[in-house]
This record gives structure tokens, C-alpha cells and sequence, in this order.
């Protein structure tokens, strides 16, 4: 539900962003939509032309969720990283060159005490991790699709960190010398564009924000298919997958995006940022207690055909493993005081707000220890023990390799096998036809 919540957001933010590609680009062919008159109350939150814009690519995105299936999707994906790298260099290199080469990136400095440097260090990593916690709960959505195990770990070693502290550099660069020109801060390209399309609707200029806006209409397609769409498709089939595939997931997720009105989300710039860089506050406590579950309390083993069985050893209680419940809620009441106050809340004391500015890495170790400690003292069944499916005279059988450290006895029955097996077959076959 976590991840659903905040694909939400993030997906009705990107659907937003797409429009305003738009609006780059119809004010480039046509000088009469740059000048279009808004027609719409203050209190829409919207302008003319950005309407326009946003229903241009709602027409234009909802076909790919319908004809693109994730597994089709990395062939489109090679050329966009083409297209969004030129893009986003060729903005920076002519925000540079009109600037006359000049780039000041270490003004207005500020002084920060050394005894405050520590920890303003941690705080200013908690807010990335934070920001980018949102994105990299969603990378097993797309793994499961490579043909090894390990297919996905070198990228993820290496282009992963390599792309984000590049095109953060990108970012820092086109707006220190964007800053200078205008005289104002403006951190999102596609604002910043229309504004040089205002005062410089130059034959340049609009050849060149034609091509950049169609740039990054790209890149704001592809990422939230893959970021956003996909990934919440999934998530809203696995909680009802008798009733909805991934496919329809995607759709409903979209048709919702629209009706929440997503500009509303930027009304209150500051809010907003807050809230996005925040999303570690709920997710970091959730990863850890993944991580411990996984490599520590299980130690990579899973009882598979019991993932498919109802009432198996993973149900727990109703449906809920209290232990996680506990060490999750633990990790994140600390932060929810300097939330609170960060967010427009009422004050609180320095103690408590510190602890929300650390809150990723408190979190992360608070519930991952809780969690190791709960299921040390209090096992769950089938530790230990790793339970495969094999075919075994044309039937697919759960077969035990180790053993049990918790003392309770791992039995599947082959019925109740088969049984997991031609449920997951039978959504594994309509996720293949988009039913």
C-alpha cells in the first residue's frame, strides 16, 4: 500500500510534467498558444494552455499502457536514453554558452560551524536516500524480467550511481547559469523553457525548445510507464488478482491519476518537496525490515509453493505478521513529530525534529534490529528450510532442502502444490494476454 500510495503521487506529478512538455512544444510552432489567453478561475490551479497540454498527453500515454507490455518495453528504452541524454546535455550546454561560458557554482556560500558538519552531511543524505527510496523499491518489478539471477547487478553497481550524480551535476550546472540570466531560481527545465520562450521567442529559440520539449516528453513517457505505471499496475493486481491483470491495474491507476487533478500537488511548492524527500520516513523502516527478513531471520531460503497457497506458512495471522507490524511502527512514530512540523505542522522540540532529519538511517536500523530481534525470540515457521517446486511424474511437487530451525515441521502436500502452481499459472497466462 506504501508503494502504492506513492506511485500515485509521483504518477499524477509526471503526468503533469508531460503536459507542460506539451505546452513547450505547441508554443514553438504556434506563436498564437504561447499568447493564449487563460479562460480558467484562479482557483483551478491550472491554466489554459496547460489543460490543453495535459489532455494532449493523456491521448498520447494511455496507448502505451495499453499496447507496451514491460517486457516489450527495453527495446523503446535504449533509444530514449539517446534521446533524454542529448536532451538534457544539449539544455545545459546552451544555458552555459548563453550565459557567455560562465557558471558560479559555489556562491552564495554559506557558513556551517564544524561541530554542525556531521551531521548536516548525514541530513542532507538522508533527503536524497528519501527522495530516491521511491524509485528503488520498484527495481524487483523490472529484475524479475532478466534471464539470470545476477543480469541486473553490474548496472546497478555502476550506470545506476553513475547516471543520478551526473545528471544531478546537469541539473546544478543549467541552473547556476539559468539563475544569472534571469535573475531567478527555476530547478524544473520545463518551466524554465517556457520562461525563455516569453522573453526570447527568437526563430533559435523556438527550433530549439521544439526539440528539447519533444525530448523531454519523452523522457517524462518512459518514466512513468516504468516508475509509475507498471509498477502500480502490479501492485494493485497482486492485492485483487482474481478480479484485475497488471494491464487493467495500469489503467485504473491512470484514469485515477486524472481525476485527482496532479497540479494540485505543486500548488504548494515547498509542501511538496518536503513531502517527496520524506517518503524515507515510511519506506526506509519497510526496506530494512525486507533486508533483515530475507538475509538474516531467513537466510535466502523460501518455502515457494507455500507463496501460492492460501492458509500457508506465510499467511500468519490473518494475513498480517505482527512482528514486522511492531518493529515497522517503531522505526517510524520517532520521525512522525519533526514530519508534523516540517510539512506545516506545529512546533516541536530540536530533539525530535533532528530525529526526522536523520529518520532514514534511524529507521533503517531501528526496524531491522527490532525485526531480527522479534523473530529470534518469537520464530515463525519454516525457517531454514527451502521448499522448490519440481516436476516429478508430470506433477509439480513441493520438495524440502534443509531444515528447520524453529522446530516446526514444513509439509506440503501435493495437492495443495498443484493447486498454488495452477493458480500462479493461470495469472501468469492472463498478465501474458493483458486480459
Amino acid at each position: 500500500m506504501l508503494n502504492v500510495f506513492q506511485s500515485f503521487i509521483f504518477y499524477g506529478t509526471q503526468m503533469y510534467f508531460g503536459g507542460e512538455a506539451f505546452v513547450i512544444i505547441l508554443n514553438s510552432i504556434f506563436p498564437s498558444f504561447l499568447h493564449m489567453a487563460n479562460t480558467l478561475p484562479a482557483n483551478a490551479g491550472i491554466t489554459t494552455p496547460e489543460l490543453v497540454g495535459f489532455i494532449l498527453f493523456i491521448i498520447l500515454y494511455f496507448p502505451v499502457i495499453y499496447f507496451i507490455p514491460p517486457h516489450q518495453v527495453q527495446k523503446f528504452l535504449v533509444p530514449n536514453l539517446v534521446v533524454a541524454s542529448a536532451t538534457l546535455f544539449g539544455i545545459m550546454g546552451w544555458a552555459v554558452h548563453a550565459n557567455g561560458g560562465k557558471v558560479n557554482l559555489v556562491s552564495p556560500s554559506i557558513e556551517v560551524p564544524s561541530s554542525q558538519i556531521g551531521f548536516i552531511m548525514v541530513q542532507g543524505i538522508t533527503s536524497i536516500a528519501g527522495t530516491y527510496t521511491g524509485g528503488s523499491d520498484r527495481v524487483s518489478d523490472w529484475t524479475r524480467y532478466a534471464k539470470h539471477r545476477h543480469s541486473p547487478t553490474p548496472a546497478q553497481l555502476t550506470a545506476l550511481p553513475l547516471t543520478v550524480t551526473l545528471f544531478a551535476l546537469l541539473g546544478i550546472i543549467t541552473t547556476s547559469a539559468t539563475t544569472e540570466m534571469f535573475g531567478t531560481v527555476q530547478w524544473n527545465p520545463l518551466i524554465m523553457l517556457q520562461v525563455l520562450q516569453a522573453t526570447q521567442y527568437t526563430a533559435a529559440c523556438r527550433a530549439g525548445t521544439f526539440f528539447a520539449g519533444v525530448g523531454l516528453l519523452s523522457v517524462t513517457v518512459f518514466i512513468n510507464y516504468t516508475q509509475n505505471c507498471v509498477s502500480s499496475g502490479m501492485d494493485v493486481a497482486m492485492l485483487i488478482p482474481r478480479w484485475v491483470s497488471r494491464r487493467r491495474g495500469s489503467i485504473i491507476f491512470s484514469v485515477l491519476g486524472v481525476l485527482a487533478n496532479p497540479w494540485r500537488f505543486l500548488t504548494q511548492a515547498q509542501t511538496f518537496i518536503t513531502v517527496l524527500s520524506s517518503f524515507g520516513v515510511f519506506m526506509s523502516p519497510a526496506a530494512a525490515i525486507l533486508v533483515a527478513d530475507f538475509w538474516v531471520v531467513r537466510r535466502t531460503k523460501w518455502n515457494i509453493p507455500d507463496l501460492y497457497t492460501p492458509g500457508g506458512i506465510y499467511w500468519f495471522w490473518n494475513g498480517l505478521n505482527w512482528r514486522a507490524f511492531v518493529s515497522y511502527i517503531l522505526g517510524v512514530v520517532w520521525a512522525l513529530p519533526g514530519f508534523v512540523m516540517a510539512v506545516g505542522g506545529p512546533s516541536v522540540a530540536d530533539g525530535w525534529y533532528h530525529m526526522y532529519q536523520i529518520s532514514f538511517f534511524f529507521g533503517y536500523f531501528v526496524s531491522g534490529g527490532l525485526h531480527i530481534l522479534l523473530n529470534y525470540f518469537f520464530p515463525p515457521p519454516g525457517l531454514g528450510v527451502q521448499v522448490n517446486f519440481e516436476l516429478i511424474d508430470g506433477n509439480f511437487v513441493g520438495v524440502a532442502q534443509g531444515s528447520t530451525d524453529s522446530g516446526d515441521s514444513v509439509q506440503q502436500e501435493p495437492d495443495d502444490v498443484e493447486k498454488g502452481v495452477a493458480s500462479s499459472t493461470h495469472e501468469s497466462g492472463a498478465e501474458a494476454r493483458g486480459d
